[in-house]
Parts: C-alpha cells; sequence; structure tokens
C-alpha cells in the first residue's frame, strides 16, 4: 500500500510500524465471530468504525480512487494505477463475479462521499444511518455490507466488474497460490506468512505477460 500516492494502515492500537508512519487508531475491537453461507468473518460493525475514521480523517477527498487492502493480500499498486484509466466516472470497481470480496475493495472519492454523506444522518455520526437501519446485515462480512450498502442503499453507479483486481480460490482463480496469472493481475490472495506473500511477490513479479501468454 506504500506504493500508493498515500497510505494508512488502520488498527485499535497504536503502533508505530516505520519512521513517520503510525497506525490510525479505530474505537472497536478487532475480534469478530464467523458466519453466514461462507462462514466469513462477521466483521461488518468493526468496518464501520474504520471508514468513519477514514472519513473523520479526510485526506480521501484528496484522491480520486480509495483502496481497501487486506494485511494478506499481496498487492501491486502500479498495476492498479494501470487498471484505474480504463473507469474515470466509475462508482466502485467490483471484483468477482459473485460480488466483492473484502481482499481488496476499490471505490471512488465521489462514493466515500455518498457513504460520509449516510454517517452525517445517524445522531451520533458513528454509523451511515440509512445502509445500517434498512439492511439486515446480521451474517454478512464487511464486503457485503458495503457493495449493498453503496449499490443497492445508496445507489452508487455506475459499478463495473474486473477480475483482474483480484485473484483468490473463492472467484475461481484456482491458481492463486502459484501467483502467475500475467502482470496485470492487481492482487493475490491469501498467504498467511512471510515467507508465503515473499514468494508470491515473486513469482507476480516474474510472471510473464498477457501479450506473451497469449504468443
Amino acid at each position: 500500500i506504500f506504493g500508493c500516492d498515500q497510505a494508512a494502515v488502520y488498527s485499535n492500537t497504536h503502533i508505530t510500524i516505520a519512521p513517520a508512519v503510525v497506525t490510525q487508531v479505530v474505537n472497536s475491537t478487532l475480534k469478530c465471530g464467523y458466519g453466514g453461507d461462507s462462514m466469513s468473518a462477521l466483521n461488518a460493525w468493526i468496518f464501520i468504525e474504520v471508514w468513519r475514521k477514514l472519513i473523520a480523517v479526510g485526506d480521501y477527498k484528496k484522491h480520486d480512487w480509495v483502496v481497501k487492502v487486506d494485511p494478506d493480500a499481496v498487492f501491486f499498486p502500479d498495476r492498479l494505477s494501470k487498471l484505474l484509466v480504463k473507469y474515470q466516472g466509475a462508482g466502485y470497481i467490483n471484483n468477482c463475479r459473485y460480488g466483492m470480496h473484502g481482499p481488496i475493495e476499490l471505490f471512488s472519492s465521489r462514493a466515500i462521499d455518498a457513504l460520509a454523506a449516510d454517517y452525517k444522518l445517524s445522531w451520533d455520526g458513528k454509523a451511515p444511518k440509512t445502509c445500517v437501519t434498512k439492511m439486515d446485515f446480521g451474517q454478512w462480512g464487511e464486503d457485503m455490507f458495503m457493495d449493498q450498502c453503496l449499490s443497492k442503499i445508496l445507489e452508487v453507479k455506475p459499478v463495473p466488474t474486473d477480475s483482474t483486481l483480484m485473484c483468490e480460490s473463492h472467484c475461481e482463480c484456482n491458481a492463486w497460490y502459484w501467483c502467475n496469472e500475467g502482470d496485470d493481475m492487481v492482487s493475490y490472495h491469501p498467504f498467511k506468512s512471510i515467507d508465503s506473500y515473499k514468494n508470491c511477490m515473486a513469482n507476480a513479479m516474474g510472471s510473464p505477460s498477457k501479450a506473451t501468454i497469449r504468443a
């Protein structure tokens, strides 16, 4: 993420990651249960606080796009920059045919502005009022909450889908572990250890271009 024009790391405690790099502290536990159809993390309320913090800081307004990336996703910002040229004017970009998945989420600043306006409607500003009152999201993860909130409730459009945003097994990229899907794949997920993360990055950076593969 530090290859982006600006980056921030969110936690519920103050951590100095590197000189001049400290976490943005959110007022939430980072623990949650698991459930739903896929037994995924039920972390919608955690990320409602994370997005509140991002909106409160306001740095996103300096940029056209906001990308949220999980720590176990191998992410290539330079590839994302090339991809975004195709999507000027999009509300946000879906990364999977089955709906937006959480390892990498890409929103226009306009989409975050719409979310911020919904936070302002709540009496304490701590949650997007319309989305939390009109959706039954107790068994959802944060990715489904954001996808449904923005598309169905706040009607942020258009929402194109691009499969080169993410390669993971839950979205029909079965060779995700080898990280060799071409030099335009923006991210791979999941890699839970430092060694596996490094191996994926090395494989991806040595991956031939799609033009070479087709040849």
